[in-house]
């Protein structure tokens, strides 16, 4: 069996490493796997029967509808609004710009849940203005790589929803418990501008006159739809007053209503919008049944029972475990994307976590987060390369900007290790665990 699963691990790289999708790098390198161990009729019976019975979830489709809802607001020109209003409401101070970069990546990440579409909308919104005002290249879009992370975190996240659906845990749980580590993220964000402003003043230049009240209110008119309905649906999923599939269908519904009703839709832009939804949904549930067919390779490879028996047997302390388990996910992270890495891992790791006594849910938010460093960290750094081709910065001036908020994110890091109590305090308020 140890034979089996070293050909399938050696397979499953030299795919990735040809520029195979990682759809159907973990469908080949799976089917070949269960034909290994188990022979051409259960391969053929798996092949024909998993990836249709997992992507066809009913808790899945909630996915699709989340997507369909920010493409919605961002067809609707809300996205950019988000940030002109804090841009109106904070310009004012030194580096004012780069805490509405970070408001506005907060609140971005409360319609969005995708961390490079987030990130790509405020280079292309902030950008401009930050470099008219002379602000320092590698600081400007090291704020705008690290604000698009937020959303990865802050519901509706695209990856807690693939993190609850790979382990069955409870999606509105994993929501929830985003929502207070998204918020200290972004707070250490704040801080960490501060300091660095304090400390380097010339980074950002001296802040502009106050805009007028008047011009400051104006900018509401076209953010408070968009506030309304963020804060709808986090009361929906805080309540239990919906399920998470029926809050992503009525927030989808909802983003087109209010792009309607205030004449921000047109038909080129609502068939844009759907377009762009279907091939990302489309991306995401191949990838997932991708990894159904590579989950049941693992399941019986038996690779989680013997990992869980040789951890017994060594009598190794729980907490180095899952000390190699984070270093691995941060590694990974270097060379993937947030989904492969979870996809790949979850059905080895989270088996032998629980068998620790390991809280679900509160890994489930240190997957999240550790995986989140992954999106800026070289080589990968998938939101330093977005923010480059936006912005026409050279992406390692970009990936100059971002350690310093990197070691934030360390940090919240081991807040969250240290006190599970910040992610598992509103899940448990609202009865959701």
């Amino acid at each position: 069996m140890t034979a089996i699963v070293l050909i399938v691990t050696v397979l499953l790289l030299i795919l990735l490493l040809n520029g195979m999708p990682v759809a159907f790098t973990m469908l080949v390198a799976g089917g070949v796997g269960v034909y290994l161990v188990a022979g051409w009729d259960t391969m053929a019976g798996v092949m024909s029967t998993a990836p249709y019975e997992q992507v066809a979830s009913y808790t899945l489709s909630t996915l699709p509808m989340f997507i369909l809802m920010a493409e919605f607001l961002t067809a609707g020109g809300f996205t950019a609004d988000i940030f002109r209003a804090f841009y109106k409401w904070s310009g004012h101070m030194r580096g004012g710009l780069a805490y509405a970069v970070i408001f506005g990546g907060a609140m971005l990440a409360a319609i969005s849940g995708s961390s490079s579409a987030a990130a790509g909308t405020l280079a292309g919104a902030a950008h401009p203005e930050m470099r008219r005002y002379g602000y320092d290249d590698s600081f400007a879009t090291g704020v705008m790589a690290m604000s698009g992370t937020l959303s990865i975190m802050i519901p509706p996240s695209i990856a807690f929803i693939i993190f609850g659906i790979i382990t069955e845990t409870s999606v509105g749980a994993l929501l929830l418990a985003g929502i207070l580590p998204g918020l200290l993220t972004a707070l250490g964000y704040v801080l960490a501008i501060r300091l660095s402003l304090w400390r380097n003043p010339a980074l950002a230049p001296t802040a502009p006159g106050r805009f007028p009240l008047r011009e400051r209110v104006e900018t509401l008119s076209t953010v408070w739809p968009v506030m309304l309905l963020m804060i709808m649906l986090l009361a929906a999923i805080y309540s239990g007053a919906a399920t998470v599939t029926e809050i992503g269908a009525v927030g989808a519904a909802a983003a087109l209503v209010i792009a309607l009703a205030m004449r921000r839709m047109t038909l080129r832009s609502f068939v844009k919008a759907v377009t762009h939804g279907t091939r990302n949904s489309a991306m995401i549930l191949a990838i997932i049944a991708g990894a159904s067919v590579f989950g049941i390779f693992v399941t019986l490879s038996g690779v989680p029972q013997m990992l869980v028996q040789a951890v017994e047997s060594a009598g190794v302390d729980r907490w180095v475990v899952f000390s190699m388990i984070l270093v691995l996910l941060l590694i990974l992270g270097f060379f993937l994307d947030q989904l492969a890495v979870m996809v790949l891992t979850l059905p080895i790791i989270f088996p032998l976590l629980l068998r620790l006594g390991f809280e679900p849910i509160w890994f489930g938010v240190i997957l999240v987060k550790t995986v989140e460093i992954g999106l800026v960290t070289p080589p990968m750094g998938l939101n330093c390369f977005v923010v480059s081709s936006v912005t026409g910065v050279p992406a390692h001036k970009v990936f100059r900007g971002i350690w310093w908020l990197v070691l934030v994110d360390m940090l919240v890091l081991l807040a969250l290790i240290l006190f599970p109590q910040i992610s598992l305090t509103i899940p448990r308020w609202a009865g959701a665990m």
